[in-house]
C-alpha cells in the first residue's frame, strides 16, 4: 500500500476552508444545484469544476449545518476519517476539522507536531507571495495546536463530546475544513464513471449516492496520468475522487489553468516556504461563502476552489544555508517521488499542460526569490532545467 493510499483519509476528505482566494479579474459565477440537475452529467461537470463557481444547494448536509450555526446542541463531533497520523472529526456547523493523533505517532517523524509546523509555513508564504503572481490555490488555514496538558481545552467537557474509543487526551490539529463537492455534482460523477449493470443503473447510482462515506467528496486532480482506475463496482468510492487528464480534457475542464496554478504552488512552497512538497496533495472542494455582514458563513451557497494539502510527508529545507545544489535536489527528489508524478503534468507525455505548469513554476518562483533577494544565489530557470533532466532520467 502506498503512501496516499496510506493516508487516504488523513488530510484529503475533510480539512476546511472559509474563503477561496481568486484572481480578482475572475468573475464569480453562480450556479443552481436545482437547474444543474437537470442537464447531462458531462456539462454538469464542465460548468460546475472551475475556481470562479459558486453552487446554491438546499442538501441535507447544507440545511443540517446551517441549522447547527447558533444551536450548540447540534454540534455533535463526528469521525469522518483516518489515516497514518491519526482520526479527523468535523463538529457539526462548524467550518473546522480536528485531527487527533494516534497513541505513539507524536515520536514519528511524521508526527502532528510537525505537520502543523509545516503547514503554519506554507500559509505563511502563500499569504506573503501569492496575491503578486494571481494564485488561485488554497491552503487550508491552521488555527492551533493543542496538547494534552492544555487543560482550557480538555477540561471544557471537550473529551466527552468525542466518539467512544477516542476519549484519550492527546495532540489535536484545528484546521479549516475543505467541504465536499454537492450531491449534484457527485451523482454526476457516478453517472460518468460507476460500472452500473445494465437495466439496474439508477438504483445502483442511487445506493451509492447513500452511502455516508461518499458525502465525504474531493476530486484529486490527476494531472500528470491520462487515465486510471476509479474503482469496481463493489468498492466504488467518491471519497478522493480520482479525476484523470483524459477525463477532465473531454470534460472541458481547464487543464493548462490548473496545471499554471499547480505550477505557481509548488514554487510559493518551494521558494517562499522552503517546503520540498513531499507527498502533497492537489484537489477541487468547495466552502462556504461567507456572509456579507458578520462572520457566519452560508453552508448554502457552496464555492467551487483548488486546494493543496497533506504536509505529513514534507520536509523543511532551509534556503538561507544550504547551498543550491542541495536545495536543487531536494526540491526535484520530492517532485518525482510518491504520487506527485500523478499530479504534476508528465514533461514529455504531456507537452502542452507541462508547458502551463512550468510558465507558473517560474513566474512564481522568480517573483518570489527576487522579493526574497535570494537571485543571486538561485536560478530557477536552470532549478527547472535540472528537474526536467532529472525526471526524464528518474521516470
Amino acid at each position: 500500500m502506498d503512501r496516499r493510499n496510506e493516508n487516504a483519509t488523513d488530510d484529503s476528505s475533510y480539512s476546511v476552508s472559509s474563503d477561496i482566494k481568486r484572481d480578482a479579474k475572475v468573475a464569480q459565477r453562480y450556479l443552481s444545484a436545482d437547474e444543474l440537475s437537470a442537464m447531462p452529467s458531462e456539462v454538469i461537470i464542465r460548468r460546475s469544476l472551475t475556481v470562479n463557481s459558486i453552487i446554491s444547494t438546499t442538501s441535507t448536509f447544507a440545511r443540517r449545518y446551517q441549522e447547527a450555526l447558533n444551536r450548540p446542541d447540534l454540534q455533535q463531533i463526528n469521525e469522518i476519517g483516518r489515516g497514518l497520523q491519526g482520526a479527523v472529526f468535523e463538529q457539526v456547523g462548524k467550518s473546522l476539522v480536528m485531527k487527533k493523533e494516534h497513541p505513539g505517532n507524536a515520536t514519528e517523524r511524521t508526527s502532528l507536531a510537525h505537520e502543523f509546523a509545516v503547514h503554519r509555513a506554507v500559509v505563511a508564504a502563500f499569504n506573503e507571495f501569492g496575491a503578486a503572481v494571481e494564485n488561485s490555490v488554497h491552503v487550508p488555514e491552521v488555527h492551533n495546536i493543542v496538547f494534552d496538558s492544555d487543560k482550557n481545552f480538555w477540561d471544557a467537557g471537550m473529551l466527552d463530546r468525542f466518539p467512544q474509543g477516542y476519549r484519550v487526551k492527546g495532540t489535536v490539529v484545528r484546521m479549516e475544513r475543505i467541504l465536499p463537492l454537492p450531491k449534484v455534482i457527485r451523482k454526476a460523477f457516478i453517472h460518468q464513471f460507476y460500472p452500473a449493470e445494465s437495466g439496474q443503473q439508477t438504483e445502483q447510482i442511487s445506493q451509492v449516492l447513500s452511502r455516508p462515506e461518499n458525502k465525504h467528496c474531493l476530486a484529486r486532480v490527476y494531472l500528470g496520468r491520462e487515465v486510471g482506475p476509479v474503482g469496481k463496482a463493489d468498492s466504488f468510492s467518491l471519497r478522493n475522487f480520482p479525476l484523470y487528464l483524459k477525463a477532465m480534457k473531454e470534460f472541458g475542464l481547464d487543464v493548462s489553468g490548473l496545471a499554471s496554478a499547480m505550477g505557481k504552488a509548488f514554487a510559493i512552497m518551494h521558494w517562499g516556504a522552503g517546503v520540498n512538497g513531499d507527498d502533497v496533495e492537489f484537489v477541487l472542494g468547495t466552502s462556504a461563502v461567507k456572509e456579507q455582514l458578520g462572520d457566519s458563513f452560508d453552508f448554502q451557497h457552496r464555492a467551487v476552489g483548488f486546494y493543496l494539502l497533506d504536509f505529513g510527508q514534507c520536509d523543511r529545507v532551509n534556503l538561507e544555508e544550504d547551498d543550491a545544489d542541495e536545495v536543487y535536489q531536494a526540491f526535484k527528489g520530492a517532485m518525482v517521488m510518491g504520487d506527485n508524478q500523478l499530479f504534476i503534468p508528465h514533461y514529455e507525455k504531456s507537452r502542452e499542460i507541462f508547458a502551463a505548469f512550468k510558465q507558473g513554476y517560474l513566474l512564481a518562483g522568480q517573483s518570489v526569490i527576487e522579493k526574497r533577494g535570494l537571485e543571486e544565489k538561485f536560478d530557477i530557470g536552470e532549478f527547472m532545467r535540472e528537474y526536467e533532466e532529472y525526471a526524464e532520467d528518474f521516470l
